[in-house]
């Protein structure tokens, strides 16, 4: 990143949008590989600006969560770019990225017919609009839109104040957000989705049949120092029933298996097996 990109980022994102920085290490890992799934050409520019204002003692965090939840996070990076892509193939011309961090689709993916909405917080959004200036980013969507809101609060509320419209098919894209929010606030944001739902809209959200956090991940990130503090920050989300309840809500579920993916994709992941990808068409 050259002086003058880096002078227009005062600030990394705070609190759990610091794990965003590692999702875009490990995507720009994914991307410099000859036989990459994907290619993400801003995520090693918010790598690049992140290491430049974040604090020192984050980084060692950063590289722990990379090394122990690489083959995790690329191979959800490659499901859900499929899953959006497909989604708005077949009509679902509005999506919104939830918790949208440093995640940059809108920019990278093919959906010339797709309007995309992103929520997350202006501190996020703060550092990445920076970023994809200074790198002269442009959307491949129709349109792209930032909504400044925290899901903790009534994101819908201002999800509804640009043009959003509930009327029309949506695909939702729930990344590795949930388990960062308690039962009861995951539980209202997956209920806001469904009232803001037209018939066909879509939902992709991760599944663990485990209570609580991955003991494995648990104990890897407990011996590698600093992993621990971003591990701290997970709240469990919709919790082990969470998939029953999302289909008792109107919603048609498939359910994918990670580790067979991992390994259809080439990524398999032997350190932390298990989990799963759901994928939901409202009816």
């Amino acid at each position: 990143m050259d002086s003058s990109a880096a002078a227009s980022v005062s600030a990394a994102p705070a609190g759990a949008g610091v794990t965003s920085v590692a999702v875009a290490m490990a995507r720009a890992l994914e991307s410099a590989r000859p036989d990459r799934m994907f290619h993400d050409p801003y995520a090693q520019g918010f790598v690049d600006a992140a290491k430049d204002v974040l604090e020192p003692g984050e980084w060692p965090s950063l590289e722990a969560w990379v090394d122990l939840f690489y083959s995790r996070g690329v191979v959800r990076t490659r499901f859900i770019d499929d899953y959006v892509c497909e989604a708005v193939a077949a009509g679902c011309r509005q999506v919104v990225i939830l918790g949208a961090g440093l995640d940059a689709r809108a920019f990278r993916l093919p959906v010339p017919d797709a309007d995309v909405y992103e929520v997350d917080t202006p501190s996020v959004f703060g550092f990445k609009d920076a970023v994809l200036a200074a790198a002269g980013a442009q959307p491949t969507a129709r349109s792209r839109t930032a909504v400044r809101a925290d899901l903790r609060e009534d994101f819908a509320a201002r999800l509804a104040g640009h043009a959003f419209d509930p009327a029309r098919p949506t695909a939702w894209v729930a990344e590795g957000v949930l388990p960062y929010l308690t039962g009861e606030q995951a539980r209202k944001v997956v209920g806001d989705v469904g009232r803001l739902s037209a018939p066909g809209s879509r939902l992709v959200f991760e599944h663990s049949d485990k209570a609580g956090p991955d003991p494995r991940a648990k104990d890897a990130a407990l011996s590698t120092p600093g992993a621990d503090r971003i591990s701290a920050m997970v709240r469990g989300g919709l919790g082990p029933e969470g998939r029953d309840w999302v289909a008792s809500q109107g919603w048609s579920l498939h359910v994918t298996d990670r580790g067979e993916l991992g390994a259809r994709y080439g990524r398999p992941d032997k350190r932390l097996p298990g989990g799963q990808f759901v994928t939901a068409t409202r009816v």
